[in-house]
């Protein structure tokens, strides 16, 4: 794919000028991201699709961006091609769209940036609750049997086999979650997709599994992967690993009371919130151990680590939590 080819075919589709060598930001599921710079001190991000990223998703895709542009919440905002479409195709059955480039860093998750994420959550939770609200759903509990069947495969693994069988153990043992409110949520915030600009306002990228679901899974991936710290005592660390991690009072309430200081928790959502935790993080070990045993060193660590806070959530920590979460709420 030539540097002609790329400005071109913004020229023709959007109308703009590409004044630099096209930057490849990611190559990564199913798409290649670029950064083209423009005239007049602008860039925007192109997305381009391979087939196997499907004409529906990509305009699911481009869907969140244009629902959450016109709701004035902090992403991109989406560009309409000529003939104002969402997307075009830019090759035989393969899919594209572009939005404004956003200028800054990616952050560290300080508690401050913590409590700034749980608010821009909530924000962003509040704002449609129903299918005639936002149409698309996001199925994750829907994949969690076929987790369950997929982590089973590797339970006679000679490395993997322990961790396997305690994530199949443990998603099979959860109540049921589908009874949980459901809103607009992202899936998959984290550092690498919180973006704050040169102003000091945080920014949410990266959209492509957003849809309208459980809101309680949104806040366990945060928990999860951010309120957490290793259990350093005997018995507790392998290799130099840990198999136990503590939940950080001061992180977790910092997160829970500000999320709550924009929407309040359900009953529900309190007492589910330790389930919700193990549901994410062993959807997420049962993954990347499958990335484990057919590459070693693929999930760069992830498997384990998911695999221990999943597995961290004891029915102790589990009220623990469920008291943290009903400590302070709004009135």
């Amino acid at each position: 794919m030539t540097e002609n080819f790329l400005a071109e075919l913004v020229q023709h589709q959007y109308g703009v000028q590409v004044v630099a060598e096209p930057l490849l930001l990611s190559q990564r599921d199913e798409q290649r991201i670029f950064k083209l710079e423009l005239a007049g001190d602008k860039a925007l991000v192109l997305r381009l699709c391979d087939p196997r990223r499907a004409y529906g998703k990509v305009l699911a895709d481009s869907e969140a961006l244009l629902f959450l542009n016109r709701a004035e919440f902090a992403v991109p905002r989406l560009r309409l091609t000529r003939s104002g479409e969402r997307i075009f195709e830019w090759e035989a059955g393969r899919w594209a769209y572009a939005y404004d480039f956003v200028p800054g860093q990616n952050v560290r998750m300080d508690t401050a940036t913590l409590e700034q994420t749980a608010q821009l959550m909530a924000t962003l939770h509040n704002l449609v609750h129903r299918r005639d609200e936002y149409p698309l759903l996001v199925s994750w509990l829907a994949d969690l049997q076929p987790s369950i069947a997929n982590v089973e495969r590797y339970v006679a693994d000679p490395q993997w086999g322990k961790q396997a069988q305690e994530v199949a153990q443990t998603l099979q043992s959860l109540p049921d979650l589908k009874v949980l409110p459901r809103g607009l949520i992202h899936t998959d915030i984290h550092e690498g997709n919180l973006l704050r600009d040169p102003d000091g306002k945080l920014w949410l990228l990266d959209w492509e599994d957003a849809g309208l679901g459980e809101m309680l899974l949104d806040m366990a991936v945060v928990l999860g992967w951010y309120c957490v710290q290793p259990k350093v005592s005997v018995g507790t660390v392998i290799g130099g690993k840990p198999e136990l991690y503590d939940f950080d009072e001061v992180r977790c309430c910092a997160f829970l009371d500000s999320y709550q200081s924009v929407r309040r928790l359900e009953q529900v959502e309190v007492e589910l919130l330790g389930a919700a935790l193990k549901f994410v993080m062993g959807w997420y070990a049962a993954r990347d151990i499958g990335w484990e045993v057919n590459a070693a060193g693929s999930s760069g660590g992830e498997a384990w680590s998911n695999w221990a806070i999943m597995r961290s959530v004891t029915p102790a920590w589990e009220a623990t939590l469920s008291q943290w979460a009903n400590k302070k709420q709004v009135v």
